[in-house]
């Protein structure tokens, strides 16, 4: 699949950057999707778009760091956490950003329960 650099009507690069990531971490294998916080305080908001689970922030010489916020699946969280960064790296790369990318951090907010229960 060719680089698809930044979205028609993305704003910026930070928040293609969030989008990018997002999308690819809830796309993993193990986890069932981003997750905004108690206050809904992890989100990265652009032109009228919220990205539920992502906070990308200035890292500094032009990159951003992505700390992602997820819900995730009845799986191994330690080996779940330690995949992601790669998946969102290659993911981030082949959009054309991969020159953006600062530090990617993982934490796991809520576990989904397979039969629906409250975790």
């Amino acid at each position: 699949m060719p680089p698809v650099g930044l979205r028609p009507g993305a704003v910026s690069p930070r928040a293609e950057l969030g989008r990018v990531a997002l999308e690819a971490a809830v796309g993993a294998e193990g986890v069932a999707a981003g997750n905004a916080g108690p206050a809904g305080q992890y989100v990265t908001d652009y032109g009228g778009v919220r990205l539920a689970g992502v906070v990308v922030a200035a890292q500094g010489v032009g990159r951003f760091s992505v700390d992602l916020f997820l819900t995730a699946e009845l799986v191994p969280l330690g080996e779940l956490g330690e995949r992601l960064p790669a998946v969102v790296g290659d993911a981030v790369a082949t959009a054309g950003l991969g020159d953006r990318l600062g530090s990617v951090s993982v934490s796991f907010l809520d576990v989904e329960h397979p039969l629906g229960w409250p975790s």
